[in-house]
């Protein structure tokens, strides 16, 4: 991960606040791809964190700087904060592991930008932290069972096994 020590703040913030509406959508995307039920309403459970996430750090935004709107931009680096890329071809495994990346880049992120700013602030960023590990435990458990079913994403979990 890149160094977020010469980064202002607020720019990190915007950042963030991109990287979860991102992930907002590509868990939506996911959980619109699958139809294993539980599978489906595990990445509807993490867009609706992600989008509670985006609406966390605005606050936050909006309690460090007064008054201001956050610059969101269009696209974060890749090295600050993985995003996932789903193409027509992804297979679920390869999802999976970027997001287990994302997650895990994200827990870092928002644990370094709790040093940055004071508290009340950085025990919210800390909580972020502690959710988006929360996060990639789920995911690494579908992802450990994708391996082991071929099938995981496209059969009720009782038809896998089977």
């Amino acid at each position: 991960m890149v160094s977020l020590a010469n980064q202002p703040v607020p720019k990190l913030l915007g950042y963030a606040i991109r990287a979860e509406m991102d992930a907002n959508r590509i868990y939506t995307k996911m959980a619109g791809r699958v139809r294993n039920a539980l599978l489906k309403e595990k990445f509807q459970l993490l867009a609706l964190e992600e989008k509670k996430h985006k609406d966390i750090l605005l606050r936050l935004f909006a309690s460090i700087r007064r008054g201001e709107k956050p610059e969101i931009p269009l696209a974060v680096d890749e090295r600050l904060l993985p995003s996932v890329s789903i193409k027509p071809s992804s297979s679920l495994v390869d999802v999976l592991n970027q997001a287990m990346n994302a997650e895990k880049s994200a827990r870092e992120f928002y644990a370094s930008l709790a040093n940055r700013v004071k508290a009340p602030n950085s025990q919210m960023l800390i909580y972020l932290s502690k959710v988006e590990n929360t996060h990639y435990l789920m995911l690494r458990s579908e992802y450990i069972l994708a391996l082991q079913f071929e099938d995981y994403a496209e059969k009720d979990v009782d038809k896998v096994v089977t």
